[in-house]
């Protein structure tokens, strides 16, 4: 990737929504990179290899073991012969990748010590006042879809037609995510072990998905909808590509606040997302069919904590610790559900 304009590097975000809300400022880099007769190398995670090939992306492909490797992320960089980066990572060790890679030109944003590092530092503060999607673009250059209000859905689509998973039996199918990284950001498991069995019980075939680590917790939800009904634990059983090909094959997901929940938006797949302390004008996900589930009237919200800071008394509970999620109920939860098995929920 050498010529005289010298060939472009994006660091792509490292976790699976992040990287997902990304792909309209990969796809726009992409296409003007193409026009000027060069091919940009995209630097990301090894393992989202996936979101890459159900994306489309024409771009050189430089996959990274560890994001903390700082010399072996700058040799797979200068070994591309590019001049220029563009940083969607706001970690400081990314951009001293780009510096020790031999990057005559960096763009990101800047903080702390990081600045020192870019030689386009691009203040973050304004950027946050928009979605994601729309701080990707504007560190991209994309004026011109950057000022559009509704920022662009990201879309994945699985390689080949999915066919409903095994033993549906024409019965609708709504999936399960209990898990999240943050423990601020999980509904109760109790909630989600009622819900199952309230779909179960309605005659829905339930999935309960889970990543590594999350076995025992999907095995709790999909034991209590297994006495209702059909409710199967898929916790820990699927790969990315696996995931993908079941969310793409769900009529609904009722997910936390998670990057499958940014994948099955992306994907098409209704989605239910149960938000808490997160800031919905950054990150909520895109697509015609997302319902977002919260109580975004408490002073706490958003605090965009993992770990909720709360303490003693709640604005409507006793306990003010995780009231956000805690103040979700079923019935509401349930009730999302059926209108967009219904048709009839719409994007917020």
């Amino acid at each position: 990737m050498t010529d005289e304009a010298g060939g472009l590097v994006v660091r792509a975000p490292n976790h699976l929504g992040e990287l997902i809300l990304a792909l309209p400022a990969l796809h726009h880099v992409a296409a003007v990179e193409s026009g000027a007769g060069r091919r940009p190398a995209v630097q990301y995670m090894a393992g989202m290899e996936p979101i890459l090939d159900m994306a489309g992306l024409e771009v050189e492909r430089l996959p990274i073991q560890d994001r903390r490797a700082v010399r072996e992320g700058a040799r797979q960089v200068r070994d591309t012969g590019a001049r220029r980066g563009i940083l969607l990572t706001p970690s400081a060790s990314s951009a001293l990748m780009f510096r020790l890679g031999g990057l005559k030109i960096r763009r990101g944003t800047g903080g702390g010590w990081r600045t020192w590092l870019l030689t386009d530092a691009v203040p973050r503060g304004p950027l946050l006042e928009r979605h994601r999607v729309h701080e990707f673009l504007a560190l991209v250059g994309a004026e011109e879809v950057e000022k559009v209000r509704e920022p662009p859905a990201p879309v994945l689509r699985v390689p080949e037609a999915v066919e409903r998973p095994d033993g549906a039996g024409g019965r609708r199918v709504v999936a399960l995510f209990p898990g999240a990284n943050g423990e601020s950001r999980r509904w109760p498991a109790g909630r989600f072990s009622a819900l199952a069995q309230r779909l179960a019980a309605a005659g829905r075939r339930v999935l309960v998905l889970g990543g590594p680590g999350e076995e025992g917790l999907t095995e709790v939800v999909a034991s209590a909808g297994a006495a209702y009904g059909e409710c199967v634990d898929l916790g820990g059983r699927t790969d990315l590509e696996g995931l993908a090909e079941v969310l793409a094959g769900s009529d609904a997901l009722v997910t936390n606040d998670t990057g499958p929940m940014h994948l099955a938006a992306a994907l098409g797949t209704p989605v239910v997302a149960l938000e808490g302390p997160a800031d919905v004008r950054q990150t909520r996900p895109l697509g015609a069919r997302v319902r977002l589930v919260g109580r975004f009237d408490l002073p706490c919200v958003p605090c965009v904590k993992n770990r909720c800071p709360r303490s003693g008394r709640g604005t409507e509970l006793t306990d003010a610790r995780n009231e956000c999620m805690w103040l979700i109920s079923v019935d509401e939860v349930e009730s999302a559900v059926q209108e967009l098995l219904e048709g009839s929920g719409t994007g917020e």
